[in-house]
């Protein structure tokens, strides 16, 4: 498997100007990055004389490679397998709500579940709180829409002021559905999610391994208007490894830069195995950029403590 030279990759802090990035235009041919851009964003930050020297840098950033490839060793995670849940999913489970989750057995906990709407409707979702050395990194883990949650979804981007999801699956993989879609088909195609919110696809690109948009979502009641990216990666078939480790360290670089509030919305079917990936490795390349040492099983143990089955396989363990 062909990977990058390590002088493919940057490891400084510069960071590139996102003005014309966090400010969507409605020309088409108007590309969002470059490839010279993309190719320059910084994978984390190297402190001097820090845990991380660029030796050492290297060399993790090769180990996360080789478990993104290979998946991890056994012994990584014997102490998740006996993992208990420490709260119940007893709202999933009730007669109305089967019908909005994808899979019977992968339901949110009670506690961390999002609420939708003053009554605290229900939607398959979750929030994962990670604490990365000052920061807290805020997601919301969902399962992949469904037609009937298709509303749902959008009315929980739009409540909890998410300018960011990152959705890890194709609609269909291998002859199955994974996802609903749940975005214009065309650029310029405008929708109506709900009675509220009106949808529209303003700017689309095609990159190695993922897709951006950029969509318009509208309250016509009060006329407000939010930009949200929606990054769509491309390269992880399903029960298995991204093809090339190192579109993914890439994904998740954009991801961090252009990320401005509120939390990252991440799916992939189930909203556990990809999705949980995806976080594992952002907080890991977090705890780097602040110079702190980190054990994967122990992140992904506290994200098993919020949604159950988080990073779901050996293989996607990173």
């Amino acid at each position: 498997m062909a990977q990058a030279d390590d002088d493919d990759i940057t490891w400084g802090s510069e960071e590139l100007p996102i003005e014309s990035i966090n400010q969507p235009q409605s020309v088409k041919d108007c590309p969002l990055i470059t490839n010279e851009e993309l190719a320059a964003l910084p994978v984390v930050q190297i402190f001097p004389l820090g845990n991380y020297t660029e030796s050492k840098l290297k060399s993790t950033i090769q180990k996360l490679r080789g478990v993104l490839e290979q998946g991890v060793p056994s012994k990584e995670i014997e102490s998740l397998h006996d993992l208990k849940p420490l709260d119940q999913c007893l709202v999933g489970q009730t007669k109305e709500n089967r019908k909005k989750n994808r899979y019977k057995n992968i339901l949110p906990y009670d506690t961390t579940r999002v609420l939708l709407g003053p009554e605290g409707g229900y939607i398959n979702a979750s929030f994962i709180r990670m604490l990365v050395g000052t920061k807290e990194y805020l997601y919301i883990a969902c399962q992949g829409p469904l037609p009937n949650t298709v509303a749902d979804f959008w009315q929980m981007a739009w409540e909890q002021k998410c300018t960011l999801i990152a959705m890890m699956t194709q609609e269909v993989e291998g002859e199955k559905v994974k996802c609903q879609r749940y975005w214009p088909n065309a650029l310029g195609r405008t929708t109506m999610v709900n009675d509220n919110l009106r949808l529209s696809l303003v700017q689309l690109q095609e990159l190695k391994g993922f897709i951006i948009r950029i969509m318009e979502l509208e309250n016509i009641q009060t006329g407000e208007l939010r930009h949200i990216f929606h990054l769509n990666f491309t390269a992880w078939p399903d029960h298995d490894t991204p093809a090339q480790p190192d579109d993914l360290i890439t994904f998740i670089s954009y991801m961090r830069h252009i990320h401005k509030s509120g939390p990252i919305i991440t799916h992939c079917s189930a909203g556990i195995g990809r999705s949980g990936t995806l976080i594992c490795l952002d907080v890991v390349l977090g705890l780097i950029s602040q110079d702190l040492k980190f054990d994967i099983s122990e992140v992904v143990r506290l994200m098993r403590l919020q949604r159950h089955g988080m990073v779901q396989t050996e293989v996607y363990l990173s």
